[in-house]
This record gives structure tokens, sequence and C-alpha cells, in this order.
């Protein structure tokens, strides 16, 4: 355990054998946290650690004081690793949910037969990282953080698995992945018939993108399937770039979401 002051840091060391590599993972307890709590405290996981952990514990920390938000556990999923370069090559590993060439804007130089894994990644986040943390800590429903690729492995997870999560924060999906393969995933789940019953919160920045936005013209593609137990937010934030956004994103976000 790292100890910040009053404000404690979880750190576990996990080993995922099915791709021989290993992850952080923190979980950030609140200020008065008791494992004998007559209720559990909502889990919040975030799968880009490094940029949505900390942003989403002083969320939950202040927004909890005014009641926007109530106390929560905030789980964040990190590669092991210091190396950006490293980190960006693993993101779309794990988080892409086809296999294919990532482009140059990505700043990832891989082939497409190491990416589109987000299948893998989300069967060892159900079975390994959830239990673990039920297990060792008293925590009940879980809400989903994702930006960017991981908003867009948010999405495969609704579409497959919609009930590991209760709530959904996808701040700038990466729907332009693979030709804007995701349009194509979202029909088909919607012509099966999947609509289940979770609180999803959408986002972009306002300077992301340029006159045609993927994000945008995939809000609206979703919107207007008509799902009846999918309650959807969209917000885009005016004067934010697709980093700058995290922060608006999260803060919105986890208050639409705990609203009820």
């Amino acid at each position: 355990m790292a100890d910040s002051g009053a404000w404690p840091v979880d750190t576990h060391i996990l080993r995922r054998r099915d791709a021989g590599r290993s992850y952080q993972l923190w979980v950030a307890t609140p200020m008065g946290y008791r494992a004998d709590a007559a209720r559990p405290y909502p889990l919040v996981v975030c799968c880009d650690a490094p940029w949505t952990f900390g942003t989403a514990v002083d969320t939950t920390r202040l927004l909890s004081m005014s009641r926007e938000t109530p106390r929560c556990v905030v789980a964040g999923i990190a590669h092991d690793t210091a190396d950006m370069r490293e980190m960006l090559d693993l993101r779309a590993v794990d988080f892409t949910v086809t296999p294919a060439v990532p482009p140059p804007m990505t700043g990832v130089r891989l082939p497409a037969s190491q990416t589109g894994q987000a299948e893998s990644f989300r069967q060892w986040l159900a079975e390994d990282v959830l239990p673990l943390l039920r297990g060792r800590y008293h925590v009940g429903e879980a809400t989903y953080v994702g930006h960017s690729f991981t908003a867009l492995f948010g999405l495969h997870v609704l579409f497959n698995a919609p009930d590991m999560f209760a709530r959904y924060l996808l701040a700038s999906p990466s729907v332009w992945w693979d030709y804007e393969v995701m349009f194509r995933l979202e029909a088909e789940h919607a012509a099966a018939g999947g609509d289940p019953d979770v609180k999803v919160f959408m986002s972009m920045g306002e300077h992301e993108t340029g006159e045609y936005s993927p994000q945008a013209k995939f809000h609206d593609q979703f919107s207007a399937r008509g799902y009846r137990n999918i309650d959807l937010t969209w917000r885009v934030f005016p004067g934010e770039n697709h980093n700058t956004v995290v922060a608006p994103a999260v803060s919105a976000g986890l208050r639409a979401l705990f609203a009820d």
C-alpha cells in the first residue's frame, strides 16, 4: 500500500497469463471508508489509469461532499510500464475491437495482427480483476470510465457484456477505428435486440475534429435507435480538444450518471 497522507492508494501488480504481461491496479478508497459499512460503496473502474484515475478520485471526493456523487471506491488499471511509447502501443493492443493497422495520428506503429484484442482483455477484466476488487473491497455496482481507445473498449463491453457495469462514461470514443467499424457493430447489436438497462454518458471536445466528427455521427446513429432501456446523455464541451476534455468529461459524466 502506498499512503498519500490521509488518502490511501493501494497498488496491486496483476499478471495476465494469457497475454504474458503485467498490469498495475490502483485502488483509492474514500475518506471514512469502512469494510463493514451497511451499504457497499459504488465502484468506479478506469482503464486509462494514467489519464483518468486521479481525475476520477478527485472528482468523486469533491462531488460526494455536495452529494452530486456518492462516496466511491475508484480503481484504475494501467499497463505495468513507465515507457510512454510502450504504453501507447499496449493501449492499441488491448482496447481496439478489430485487427487493423493504427493510423499515423495515433503514434502507434504495430501490425494489424497485434491489435483488436478487446475481447480477451474484457474477459480478463470480468474473470480476474472485478472479482479481485469485489473480494478485497466493500463495493457494489460498477461504473466504467474510458477515454479515447478505452471509451471504444467501453462500447465493446456495452454491446457484448453490458451487465459488467451499470453506468458507462465514454469520453471521445475512438469510433473512427478500422474505417468506423463500430458503426456496423452498433447496428448488429441493435438488430440482435440488444437494449440493456444501463446509463451511458458520451461526450467529445468541440475542437477534437474538423467539420466531420465521427463521434458526433456515431452518437446520432446510436441515439436514433430509440433504445428504451439505455439512458443516454450526450455532451460537447466548448473550447476543449482531445486531451483537455478529460477532466470536464469525467466531472460532468459522473454527475450525470449518478444523478439518480
